[in-house]
């Protein structure tokens, strides 16, 4: 039985081979466990099929009136050393053998509603696949919350991947 078309070599009258491009997945990191058990998941993807890994960091900003009424000076600042923060942090997300296995890695952090935000650059980069950390919280609780992996499956227009933690006394 041949393989999909999808991982097949193309090959040119003139005896050249155009192998697929890399793929493009996109690896939603809060920094929480869930997450990061996503970006383990997204590092092993990487070491089965060619691609090049992003990852995106949405710093929640709730505004508020005050906001409205701010020094657009300070406001600005603040952002930007939210921003700093926050990428700092993905950076150190990453260690050596994470970098290397990861092969082409890039570091979005953005300011907004993590599922428009994630949904956005999805769209944005044209994503293959979408990574993303599920914290297993019950039908009550992403009813009074919302969950932005939920959002995400619900919304994407390419695969979206949720990744569980492994579940206490399991392996």
């Amino acid at each position: 039985m041949s393989e999909p078309d999808e991982w097949r070599e193309e090959t040119f009258d003139d005896g050249g081979v155009r192998a697929q491009p890399p793929r493009v997945i996109l690896v939603a990191i809060d920094f929480s466990p869930p997450s990061r058990y996503a970006l383990a998941w997204a590092l092993d993807y990487a070491q089965l099929t060619p691609c090049e890994i992003h990852t995106l960091h949405v710093v929640d900003r709730h505004w508020h009136r005050a906001d409205l009424e701010a020094d657009a000076a300070a406001l600005k600042a603040e952002l930007a050393q939210v921003h700093a923060a926050a990428g700092a942090e993905l950076a150190r997300f990453f260690d050596d053998d994470s970098r290397r296995r990861a092969g082409v890695l890039h570091e979005h952090v953005a300011v907004g509603a993590p599922a428009d935000e994630i949904l956005g650059l999805a769209g944005a980069l044209d994503v293959a696949i979408i990574v993303v950390g599920g914290h297993g919280h019950g039908a009550l609780e992403r009813w009074l919350v919302g969950s932005v992996a939920e959002k995400v499956v619900r919304a994407a227009t390419c695969p979206v991947v949720v990744v569980k933690p492994p579940a206490h006394g399991r392996t």
